[in-house]
């Protein structure tokens, strides 16, 4: 559906950058189909540290030195959170993401102290000499979607990126006379940037746009992908606080062209695009 960043977690680097890609774990979480109210669910994380001024230091004295981090503790405080063995339990994958952040810098923080005196005082996260950027992948937490990601960077710190891939729904869309009487599968995926202060329902969102979906009717894929965008922006919108600040759609019909993987239109939409119906 997506390539580049918007599949991987991590966005073009230039300079140095220490990376983990595809970290497995097994993190307690609550779903809302779930009858429990915790259940194990798997997990991929990936994380990306960017020094700031880069690790020439570490290179020049081919050992670790305070401008770099050892990828093994940092991925040593992740499993230990997010484990089978863990006790530990999560309201959402926002909460999750969040904690995890939060876990992340207390590893950095102990891997600063290289003389064990502890004596480090604790830094604010903007002046922490590593920018974040990471990203939790969960392949099987909503049912109506195919894989769920969740992400945060300290470039934005106030925003959580949530990436719902691949609602697929079946509806009347085409132009065709056939097209107008027989429902087609679409793929529908969303990018929500969503303010930290204002966390949504992803589970609940999800399922409004399925049955939206199926209870639409369209001539064009352009036109069915931009009401999606008004409902997405709508949904449970406080004008005040715009908790969705942005939204990317992507609709496909998988079975339009012939030996493609996908085809079909990719739109952003913010408050902005829509004045008449996000008065301020």
């Amino acid at each position: 559906m997506w390539t580049g960043s918007h599949c991987s977690g991590f966005g073009a680097v230039e300079g140095d950058s220490i990376i983990i890609r595809s970290l497995s774990v097994i993190p307690r979480i609550q779903t809302f189909e779930s009858t429990e109210p915790f259940q194990l669910h798997p997990a991929l994380v990936n994380l990306r540290m960017i020094p700031k001024h880069g690790f020439p230091s570490s290179v020049e004295h081919d050992r670790l030195e305070p401008d770099t981090l050892s990828y093994y503790e940092l991925s040593q405080s992740i499993t230990e959170a997010l484990g089978p063995e863990s006790k530990a339990s999560y309201g959402s994958a926002l909460i999750l993401l969040s904690v995890l952040r939060g876990l992340i810098y207390e590893s950095v923080h102990r891997q600063l102290d290289l003389d064990g005196t502890k004596n480090l005082v604790k830094l604010k996260e903007e002046d922490v000499p590593f920018a974040l950027e990471l990203t939790v992948e969960f392949p099987s937490l909503i049912s109506l979607a195919g894989r769920l990601s969740v992400s945060t960077s300290s470039g934005l710190p106030n925003l959580t990126r949530i990436y719902i891939h691949e609602i697929k729904a079946y509806t009347i869309i085409g132009i065709l006379d056939r097209e107008r009487t027989q429902k087609q599968v679409v793929l529908v995926s969303l990018l929500l940037w969503n303010l930290q202060t204002s966390p949504i329902d992803i589970q609940e969102i999800t399922r409004s746009v399925y049955e939206n979906l199926i209870r639409s009717n369209f001539k064009t894929v352009e036109a069915l992908a931009d009401s999606i965008a008004k409902h997405v922006l709508a949904f449970k919108s406080d004008i005040s606080t715009k908790p969705i600040q942005k939204v990317t759609v992507t609709v496909e019909k998988p079975e339009a062209v012939s030996c493609a993987a996908g085809a079909g239109v990719e739109i952003t939409r913010s408050y902005r695009d829509y004045p008449l119906l996000f008065k301020t």
